[in-house]
């Protein structure tokens, strides 16, 4: 998967809607990254509730998927 259809793949996802969609700014993959990474905790947390299960499995199996095309989160501990 390329960077290009990572993103595409991202901005179709549930999570995404309801992430800060700071890439929108930047356009840069790391901060796409963070805002997924953010739902999935608060979604964790139970902070947001009108998101399904399979759409929460959907952004973390995203997360570890493209974790390796990151420069500054590559190492981050997704534990969810």
């Amino acid at each position: 998967m390329t960077i290009q259809e990572a993103m595409k793949k991202a901005h179709e996802m549930y999570a995404y809607e309801l992430s800060e969609q700071s890439d929108q700014q930047t356009n840069q993959f790391d901060d796409l990254w963070q805002s997924i990474y953010d739902v999935c905790q608060l979604a964790t947390f139970g902070i947001f509730e009108d998101i399904e299960e399979d759409e929460i499995n959907e952004a973390i199996d995203w997360l570890k998927e493209t974790q390796t095309m990151t420069k500054n989160y590559i190492d981050k501990d997704v534990y969810f």
